[in-house]
């Protein structure tokens, strides 16, 4: 018999014991103790794999058909501008619904995507415009994808399990960016060696995308439904207006889940932008090849892999000070990025930015999880989504019309600025807040296994208090 989790309600799916399987380390990947979500857990590893694939080759695509920086910012725009809209819409779809079966619709969608792509590049008819008209068929699909993704983790495991299961979602993203973007590096860098032209190494990353997507479908078929936690929906669901208005409304009364947004949009549409930046800092300033590029990106996710594991070995943590000094070194190490002209010096302060990042992203992650109910998770992590995905296009327009007038340095150390000023900002609203009041859930995943509520300087009155 399975041993059960202390603290586990009837309701939860149970967790079984992880001792053979992984030893002393068990506490940091507890989660994949819970069968539902270690099936969702591998899918998205083998996936995330192929999607990094084509997150790196996509710029290089249209670097190599002869694309300007403005355009890489356009690819940008289009890819992710869609969820600033309808993300919301989302996130309500994801409330209202069976978030597994509309994962199943979403990724489908996104694997059409992914294989129209590879046919255009592997018979040579690929133009600029195809490639943006792809992006934002894909743009349409995350801003539904996203909020099911965030709002359906929780459902599988716990609620004591939740800031680990989060770490570990954080883990499979960035481990895949430690293979995804190497791999896809050396296929086009062979690709052109061996027939001199780069989109042949382009059209087998998105060939191995199209491929990788079987894994998220053999995971989500092959969970147990009777063990993935279910709200009680009511009878008629109220107007899809009035759904949002409830998760904009919790997430500005709550003001750790407000300023944590605000921490996190800033910086995501200022600092964010490698993607855009990456590829022009690998050719242009430093005189890489795809194999380097590829590699600088691998850099990041090894970076971003230790702050994620750093994250799940935790017994708890102070969100706070997490968010705001990781933050705070993300936005420095931008600035010795600028200044680097050495391939090793970059790739260090690059896996050293992917670190501090990680450290700020996935407790803002865990933080707004922390301070949201089930019945509203889809609606306010789909804000969650608005902002970090939402600010991409702005952000990647920005840091490609920044480089295009005064060159790639420039637009990081422009974004480190920025990066700053939204630190303080954030820094500040927190403090004015805790003069006023509770802020919310401040540590997260604490060993008792609940977390802890920050309050006010007032105390309050003991009738009150749980």
């Amino acid at each position: 018999m399975a041993d059960s989790v202390p603290g586990a309600r009837p309701d939860q799916p149970p967790s079984l014991p992880l001792r053979a399987a992984l030893g002393g380390l068990k506490r940091g990947f507890a989660a994949l103790g819970v069968r539902n979500y270690r099936l969702y857990w591998s899918g998205q590893v083998v996936s995330l794999i192929g999607t990094w694939m084509q997150q790196v080759s996509l710029p290089w695509l249209v670097l190599a058909l002869g694309g300007t920086p403005i355009q890489l910012g356009f690819v940008a725009v289009l890819q992710f501008g869609p969820a600033m809209i309808l993300a919301p819409f989302g996130g309500v779809l994801a409330d209202r619904i069976e978030k597994r079966h509309a994962l199943l619709g979403t990724q489908i969608a996104a694997c059409l995507q992914a294989l129209v792509l590879f046919v255009l590049t592997a018979t040579g008819v690929v133009q600029i415009p195809m490639v943006l008209v792809m992006a934002f068929f894909l743009g349409l699909v995350n801003a539904v994808d996203m909020p099911l993704r965030l709002a359906l983790a929780p459902d599988l495991v716990p609620r004591n399990l939740l800031s680990n299961a989060i770490a570990l979602n954080s883990i499979s993203f960035n481990a895949a960016r430690v293979v995804g973007p190497a791999l896809a590096g050396v296929i086009i860098a062979v690709g052109t060696g061996a027939t001199g032209s780069a989109t042949i190494g382009v059209a087998v990353n998105l060939g191995i995308n199209t491929v990788t997507y079987a894994a998220v479908f053999i995971g989500l078929l092959r969970m147990d439904p009777r063990q993935i936690r279910r709200q009680e929906r009511p009878e008629q669901h109220p107007p899809v207006f009035e759904s949002l208005r409830e998760g904009i409304a919790h997430a500005v009364r709550t003001p750790l889940v407000l300023w944590s947004l605000v921490l996190l949009g800033g910086i995501a549409a200022f600092g964010f932008n490698f993607q855009i930046l990456l590829p022009l800092f690998a050719t242009g300033i430093l005189g890489l090849g795809a194999d380097g590029y590829g590699a600088l990106f691998a850099a990041m996710g090894i970076g971003s892999l230790a702050g994620s594991l750093t994250l799940a070995f935790m017994h708890s943590r102070r969100a706070i000070p997490l968010m705001l000094v990781g933050g705070a070194v993300f936005a420095v190490l931008l600035v010795g990025i600028a200044s680097a002209r050495t391939v090793w010096l970059a790739a260090s302060l690059i896996a050293g930015a992917g670190y501090a990042s990680m450290l700020m992203i996935n407790t803002i992650n865990a933080t707004v999880q922390a301070n949201v109910t089930d019945a509203i998770r889809g609606r306010v992590m789909a804000l969650y989504v608005t902002v970090f995905a939402g600010s991409a296009p702005l952000g990647g327009l920005f840091a490609g019309v920044v480089a295009e007038a005064w060159g790639t340095p420039a637009a990081f150390l422009v974004g480190a600025a920025m990066s700053a000023l939204t630190l303080l900002i954030v820094a500040l609203g927190l403090r004015a807040a805790h003069r006023r009041g509770a802020l919310g859930v401040t540590r997260i995943g604490s060993p008792s296994g609940h977390s802890t509520r920050a309050a006010g300087p007032q105390p309050r009155p003991a009738s009150t208090a749980r």
